[in-house]
Order: C-alpha cells, then structure tokens, then sequence
C-alpha cells in the first residue's frame, strides 16, 4: 500500500516536472488588442482552452488603443496585432506589415435610429454620429449611403466618439442614428431604439485578425505557424461549442447577462471568415479603399499586404 502511494507521488512530481518545464520552455508571445469585444473571440478561446500552450506558446494579449496597435508592432513590444484597417494603411504607407489571418470579413456593427425614423431614408436632412473622420464608421455610412440611393451630403456627420458616447447620443436624440456594435447594439433594442439595417450586408472589409511583421515571418515563420494553428483550433472549438464559449465569452467581456452574450455570439457568425482567408477580390478592395482615404495613387499588390501561406492547409 506504502508503495502504491509512493509511486502515485513520484508520477505527480514528474508530470509537475514535466509541466516546469514545458512552461519554462515556452515562447513568451504578445498581442496587441484593442478591446475587450467578441472580434477578439478566438484569442480568449484559445488561451483558455490551452490552445496556445499546446503550440509551445505562452500569449499575453495587451490591451491598447486601436491607434497605437501598429505603432507598438513596429516598435517591437508585441509581436502580432489585431486591427487589420490599421495594418493595411501601415503597408501602403511603406511599413513591412502583412497580413496572416482574418478572423471576419465584415463589419459587426448595426445601423440604429431613434424611434422616429422608419428607413435608411428618413435620414436625409439629420445628424449621423460616427466615431471618427475617415475611420470605419465614416467609410461605412457612405457606403450605406450610396448603396440606398443617397449622398453622404443628404445628411451630416458629426463626431461623437466611442460607443458609449454613440448610444448616450441616440438616447437623448442629439444623433438621429449611428452605429454600435455589440453588446450595444442589443442594449439600445432594450430602450426601444431601432434596427435600420446590419452593416455588414452593405461593407464587406476585413477588420480584425492577425498582423505581424514581414521581419517575423522571416525569423519565426514556425512560431508563426504554430500561432495560426492554435487561432484556427480554437475558432472550430467555438464554432461547435456554443454554452462552452459563451462561458468563455461573459469571462472575457467581464458581462454576467448569459443571454446579451449568447445573442452576441450568434451575431459574430454571420461574419466570420470560415477559415482565416478573404478572397483576392476583397482584399485588392480593402488595399484600393485604404489607399483613397489615405491619398495614396500608388499600385500596392495584394501579396505585399495579405499573405495567407502560414494558415493551416484546407
């Protein structure tokens, strides 16, 4: 019996053992995020189903402002980035950014009105609330503009800000509508404010995923790999476990409503690339789109922005 006991305690010390040392072994990898949302869904799945340390990784995910993600990159202190937008204006600026991963093709962000307003039409003649000149709410909104027959110029624009400031705005109807994405989306349809349309039926652009540098993909294109790898496991997880991951989800976004996050991630999927890839259309737009808004005439091919090689194979 003594022995029996004392073998159970030698296997425990070797498999702690064991565990030391895979963790003393394993990369010590950072990731730039800019919030807490479900976008960044696959990076909370894997950390915490162990994805990543299966890969021989152990990721830190750094909260940031959405603007700093690239220059923070660039300046070495994490290594892969989130905010695609950002990384596509870096590459056609000159910055060796590229592209490995999109986690969707297209914006999660509804159009919503006060109660007045019946359609995307009655918006001629109001004030529309974006979050920022020439940001993503400003290049949605006009194409949801032109796509419903009107003119940027039929309404104005203002900034107001962050989301918070946007649904504040709609509540007092300082804005006659602006987009939000979830959770508040879901929370203005509690105060009675109303769904004129999802965004992503009118824009399609790829928004979050992984950026890295081109320096990366040449030193480490195998931690590279393994990252992908361990992204891609965890996004068919949440795809095929539903309570799992929005167990997962309310932990991540620190929500306690089980239904608003459960409403929130049936809604991520109506964007989600179905395996980390956009089709070369997409992306030739995405470059073409990024470059307009940042006055930039020069050809920039797709292949020196998206590179798609380090994915798992279909």
């Amino acid at each position: 019996m003594l022995c029996r006991h004392l073998t159970s305690i030698t296997i425990l010390f070797i498999l702690l053992a064991l565990n030391s040392v895979s963790n003393a072994t394993a990369e010590n990898v950072k990731i730039g995020i800019p919030s807490l949302t479900v976008t960044m869904m696959p990076l909370a799945v894997a950390k915490e189903r162990g994805f990543f340390q299966k890969e021989g990784l152990n990721v830190e995910m750094v909260l940031m402002p959405a603007a700093l993600n690239i220059k923070v990159l660039l300046a070495g202190d994490i290594q892969y980035a989130t905010t695609i937008t950002a990384g596509v204006v870096a590459n056609i600026r000159g910055i060796n950014t590229r592209v490995v991963m999109c986690f969707v093709d297209r914006v999660l962000l509804d159009l919503v009105g006060t109660p007045e307003i019946g359609s995307i039409a009655d918006l001629k003649g109001k004030l529309i609330g974006i979050s920022s000149r020439g940001g993503l709410h400003d290049v949605t909104m006009r194409r949801i503009f032109a796509q419903s027959g009107m003119e940027p110029s039929q309404a104005t624009f203002i900034t107001v800000g962050g989301q918070g400031a946007m649904l504040a705005s709609l509540q007092s109807k300082r804005i006659a509508a602006g987009l939000l994405n979830p959770p508040h989306n879901f929370l203005a349809y509690r105060e009675g404010l109303k769904n004129l349309g999802f965004a992503g039926n009118f824009v399609r652009i790829p928004s979050t995923g992984i950026v890295t540098m081109k320096e990366t993909l040449e030193r480490s294109p195998d931690q590279v790999r393994r990252m992908l790898r361990a992204l891609t496991r965890a996004r068919a997880f949440a795809k095929d476990n539903k309570a799992a991951t929005v167990a997962i989800l309310r932990r991540f976004v620190q929500m306690n409503d089980e239904e608003l996050v459960a409403k929130i991630y049936d809604y991520h999927k109506r964007a989600e690339t179905p395996d980390g890839r956009v089709d070369a259309a997409l992306a030739a737009d995405t470059i073409r789109d990024s470059s307009q808004a940042e006055g930039i005439t020069k050809e920039v091919p797709v292949k020196q922005v998206f590179d798609f090689s380090y994915l798992p194979a279909r």
